[in-house]
């Protein structure tokens, strides 16, 4: 029979097919760290099980590369033909089970376990500990994977829930977060104490907001912990400590490097026994500089610092020019969601023992740069700006790839200009990010600390806000700053984006419309612009006329455009068929004829503006005689990437949301919050006030 340390090992490489023998690329657990990851032993505890195995012919050992884990080769083991039949003969004779138990990698947490499972079963339960304790197994052990969410210092609340339903455009309104997420489900937010400051009040704010909900939360994170009546993890028993440290290591010595360590499972998994036993009064921290990193060549801890340098976890591919598996091979790394960084203590042991960072951060901002990738500019800003440099031109030069990523641009925003106070365009792209991204009195905090006003991003603000008056005043003085040609421009951009800001059955402010029509002289206008604003002007004298029901007006409009535009362009085209399905009788032949038409245009329209746009008026057709329909059409709209930096693409934006309320009465009250929160943040205050009127409806 064979000792159960080999067991083990036997019962999980079973669980992977014999055709990863020979594959290019294997998962992670069949290297030796994620053998020990899985099974919850120290490295050195497999060596011999591993070796008494490969000598019995039951396992074998080649080079591969490992999913995730970068451009490098490392060593991997498979099970033999051998191996396998003996695998199976533990399941048929001896009655083991070739799944490898959730628990298997928790020693000594019985108590804790069952303590947590108790308090989630009536609501929210907060785990706090020191780097390392074993926060992360047991909350991986409480919830499913994709119910586990491990934040980082790019990420916001929005993201987390994004994570936890599984969607890629989750709701921002926090009544909305909260009322989606308090279906029966359990699910777990770990590393809290990462949320970078610039999201960490939003943070806080949904998960307090979970926890007087009693939603199934499990929260892990270091103290000091903002949450009350948190369970603060401590070390683990000596018995334990002799599990995790394998049969090899004696149990007395086991013992005694528990109790040196404080039981602290990641010292234990650091400590091997040919390391001297600690001393009784060694802090972990100590042992950890003074011992564990002591046995690192100054090549690895170079390779160290410089990954102990990044701000969030990083890809493996990213990291070609660091040498990272003598740190993983020695338990230094950890790799959340496919990603790589260092064991938390460690690098929080690292970064203290730094006399220059600046220079580190130099080195990494050099080592990025050399990388093209849209992320990498992120983490050259970063860098660049850690290591005192002035950034500003940087991050405008490449605000594209930078501001991609919202939450963690934002971030990085705020690190840069507490770092350079007078970068003042960082300031405006700040509050414009800020306004993007729904965040009003952030953006205003930004717009206040400008030396002069800035009256088009205030007007902007004051939208947001509902202020109709006071952006009106804001707008008149932007305009009144500028040339003649470009205060014209603003005002017809003006007027186009005031005549959406309604909800899809309403008219709006059509009056006021009109009478900025009357007001626009196309003189003021350069010659190049001319052309483009007789054609927007024709636009929206036919949504007017389409608004009021009046088809010889659309349909004059629309003939005047034929004479100005090529025949064949698509925008006379897309006129036609909106005059077709909205001025057509709802129950007549011609409504479902229009309505397949418009289906087709849809499908055939390659601009994503405008293809949301026909879709969105095809969902207000379908809506009121085929309900199903405009749901699949609203379904297939909402997979559409709109760009949400455009103010055009931040309203329809609003309207998915309204539709969704709109289509599904279950979570109506949830869409709705959102879609006003998302009119708002799309400067539609009128759009805004008068669904925030039908929500009370409701109520």
């Amino acid at each position: 029979m064979l000792p159960e340390s080999q067991t083990r090992i036997l019962r999980l490489l079973a669980r992977y097919p014999d055709e990863l023998a020979e594959a290019w690329d294997v998962p992670r657990e069949l290297s030796l760290p994620g053998l020990s990851e899985s099974l919850g032993l120290v490295r050195s505890a497999l060596h011999d099980p591993l070796k008494a195995l490969e000598d019995e012919g039951l396992v074998q050992t080649r080079t591969a590369h490992v999913i995730g884990g970068g451009s490098r080769k490392r060593n991997v083991i498979h099970l033999t033909t051998k191996g396998r039949q003996q695998a199976s003969t533990l399941v048929t004779t001896a009655g083991h089970s070739m799944e490898i138990e959730s628990t298997d990698g928790l020693h000594g947490r019985e108590s804790e376990l069952a303590q947590l499972e108790s308090a989630l079963s009536e609501g929210a339960v907060v785990l706090t500990g020191m780097p390392g304790i074993g926060k992360t197994a047991l909350l991986q052990t409480l919830t499913p994977s994709k119910r586990y969410v491990a934040m980082d210092a790019s990420m916001d609340a929005q993201m987390l829930v994004s994570s936890w339903l599984e969607m890629e455009d989750a709701p921002i309104d926090l009544e909305a977060q909260i009322e989606l997420l308090s279906d029966s489900f359990v699910i777990a937010v770990d590393e809290v104490q990462d949320v970078h400051p610039r999201h960490q009040s939003g943070v806080h704010a949904l998960l307090r907001g979970l926890i007087e909900s009693k939603v199934n939360v499990a929260i892990g994170m270091r103290a000091p912990c903002p949450f009350d009546d948190a369970i603060t993890l401590t070390g683990i028993n000596a018995e334990a400590g002799h599990k995790l440290l394998g049969e090899k290591v004696n149990f007395e010595t086991a013992a005694d490097v528990c109790e040196a360590l404080d039981g602290h499972p990641l010292a234990l998994h650091l400590w091997t026994p040919s390391d001297d036993l600690p001393e009784a009064s060694d802090a972990v921290q100590a042992f950890v500089e003074e011992t564990v990193l002591s046995r690192l060549t100054k090549d690895a801890r170079d390779s160290l610092d410089a990954l102990c340098a990044e701000p969030r976890p990083v890809m493996a591919s990213h990291l070609d020019a660091i040498d990272i598996d003598p740190l993983d091979d020695a338990a230094l790394l950890r790799w959340p969601t496919g990603r790589v960084e260092v064991q938390h203590l460690i690098r929080n042991v690292r970064r203290v023992a730094w006399d220059v960072p600046e220079e580190i951060h130099r080195q990494a901002a050099e080592r990025w740069s050399k990388i093209e990738d849209g992320e990498a500019r992120w983490f050259e800003a970063y860098h660049r700006t850690m290591a005192g440099q002035d950034t500003t031109a940087f991050i405008i030069e490449n605000s594209e790839q930078i501001l991609s990523e919202s939450a963690a641009a934002a971030a990085l925003l705020d690190d840069t200009l507490h770092a350079l106070p007078d970068a003042h365009e960082l300031r405006r792209l700040a509050a414009k990010l800020a306004l993007e991204r729904g965040e009003p009195e952030i953006a205003a905090a930004y717009l206040n600390a400008l030396p002069k006003p800035d009256h088009a991003l205030l007007a902007r603000l004051h939208r947001s806000q509902g202020k109709i008056t006071e952006a009106e005043e804001a707008e008149n003085k932007a305009q009144s700053t500028v040339s003649k040609s470009e205060a014209a421009r603003m005002h017809l951009s003006r007027l186009a984006a005031s005549i959406d800001d309604r909800l899809p059955d309403e008219t709006g402010d059509i009056g006021a419309v009109e009478k900025g029509l009357s007001n626009v002289n196309i003189g003021d206008l350069d010659d190049s612009q001319k052309r483009s604003a007789i054609v927007l002007l024709a636009i929206l004298r036919h949504r007017i006329a389409m608004l009021r029901g009046d088809d010889a007006a659309a349909e004059s409009v629309r003939n005047d455009l034929t004479e100005l535009a090529d025949g064949d362009d698509p925008l006379i085209d897309r006129l036609s068929h909106l005059e077709a399905l909205h001025l057509s009788d709802p129950d007549s032949p011609k409504r479902l004829e229009a309505e397949g038409a418009m289906r087709r245009l849809v499908g055939r329209t390659q601009e994503l503006l405008q293809r949301v746009s026909l879709g969105l008026a095809l969902v207000q057709a379908q809506a009121r005689s085929n309900p199903p329909g405009a749901a699949t059409t609203l379904e297939n709209l909402r997979t559409v990437p709109l760009p949400l930096d455009l103010a055009a693409g931040r309203r329809l934006d609003a309207l998915l949301w309204y539709w969704q309320g709109e289509l599904e009465s279950k979570h109506r009250l949830a869409y709705w919050r959102e879609a006003v929160l998302r009119f708002r943040r799309a400067e539609c205050p009128r759009a805004a006030r008068s669904l925030t009127a039908k929500l009370h409806k409701v109520l």
